[in-house]
């Protein structure tokens, strides 16, 4: 492999650095590739826990798309069914259409270790999370904010208003920057620099090897809510839980039916992610057998108490944490994190987004707002 550059073997590239990967899970693809005798692979776009995903030129339709390969073992699988359900939506008028990431086709490949999924879709640049780390800002414009917020919710009432499905996993990682069409020579930019400038890459075994993504930077073009893999069809209630768990609604941690609103309650948190206050809520699975109390203890420090109606939605499990008059336990301290208002005041924030928060992050998922109604919230119009 003289000429590329390599990765030592003792550093872990990629997908490698998650902290429960095996490589057998994921299907060894090699750039240059070709599947179905249709997609051949131009460059690696990005990896995550459950899939690989890969820049490919449509050798039948002469056009760039992205081939997402599942891991072996997702044996269930929502993102496709989630596709199909919204398919005959897709055809309508409603402006959301356009923030929904596209969808191709799909098949199934055979790998060393078992059948992988592999869905086509449009090829998306960048990520909101990605493009943050890469031009090392904290804290994107308030004005930028607002038009990816505005461009988020589009999408969300598509979901929630014509096509009924629960996004539950909104965050800025999936969150694409995409190109306008006329852009899409950049996609052949790419393919060529794969050629003179070839991506690092890690050889694994001889079947094997880890290539490096590349990033991709649009001019402009629309925000494309994407990955679909948590996807629930149909308004629910459901009664399981989801999400991550440093983003997960009040109603999720309480153990009580939820639907629609988990999806504004994770607008908020990313209206705050992008404009610097990150880590509103730290909680996560790290924490064991306190990841609960923790979790809710951050949302006292910000919220304010939960109102009595909240926690009688399950009383046997609010009295593990308060007593008979709604008042913390104090299994564990509440952080000093300072209330929404004070955080808002110390990021130099209007009052106008303040409000605009309290209407996505409420303890009563009742008192959440919809997708339609924040589309009109003034914060946003102004």
């Amino acid at each position: 492999m003289e000429g590329f550059p390599i990765i030592k073997a003792d550093q872990p590239a990629e997908e490698e650095q998650l902290f429960d990967y095996s490589a057998y899970r994921y299907y060894p693809v090699h750039i240059g590739e070709i599947f179905q005798d249709r997609y051949q692979v131009c460059s690696k776009l990005g990896w995550g826990s459950c899939s690989t995903t890969w820049l490919a030129r449509d050798l039948k339709d002469k056009k760039y798309v992205a081939l997402k390969v599942y891991i072996h073992n997702s044996v269930f699988h929502r993102e496709l069914p989630f596709y199909e359900h919204i398919a005959p939506y897709m055809s309508g008028d409603h402006p959301g259409r356009e923030n929904i990431r596209r969808f191709h086709d799909s098949f199934t490949v055979t790998g060393p270790d078992g059948r992988h999924l592999v869905l086509v879709q449009e090829p998306g640049c960048i990520s909101l999370f990605d493009l943050k780390e890469r031009m090392h800002e904290n804290r994107s414009p308030e004005e930028m904010v607002k038009s990816i917020l505005t461009e988020l919710l589009q999408a969300l009432d598509f979901l929630h208003t014509e096509c009924k499905p629960v996004h539950t996993d909104i965050h800025s990682a999936n969150l694409l920057a995409c190109m306008n069409d006329s852009e899409n020579a950049k996609f052949k930019g790419i393919e060529d620099s794969e050629m003179t400038s070839p991506s690092a890459r890690k050889p694994v075994s001889s079947d094997r090897t880890i290539y490096l993504s590349r990033a991709i930077l649009p001019k402009e073009g629309p925000l494309r809510l994407s990955d679909f893999g948590e996807a629930r069809i149909g308004p629910g209630p459901y009664d399981y839980p989801a999400m991550p768990m440093p983003y997960r609604a009040p109603e999720i941690v309480l153990e009580v039916p939820w639907s629609y609103p988990v999806d504004i309650w994770c607008v908020g948190l990313t209206a705050c992610d992008l404009l610097g206050l990150d880590s509103l809520f730290s909680s996560d699975h790290t924490a064991g057998d306190m990841y609960e109390p923790a979790h809710f203890a951050e949302l006292i420090a910000v919220l304010g108490p939960p109102p009595a109606a909240f926690l009688a939605l399950n009383p046997e499990k609010a009295a593990r944490f308060w007593d008979k008059d709604g008042k913390w336990k104090d299994v564990v301290p509440i952080p000093e994190k300072g209330m929404l208002e004070s955080l808002g005041g110390q990021m130099g924030l209007p009052l106008a987004f303040v409000k605009f928060m309290r209407r996505t992050l409420t303890w009563m998922p009742s008192g959440r707002a919809t997708a339609k109604d924040l589309l009109e919230d003034p914060w946003l119009k102004d």
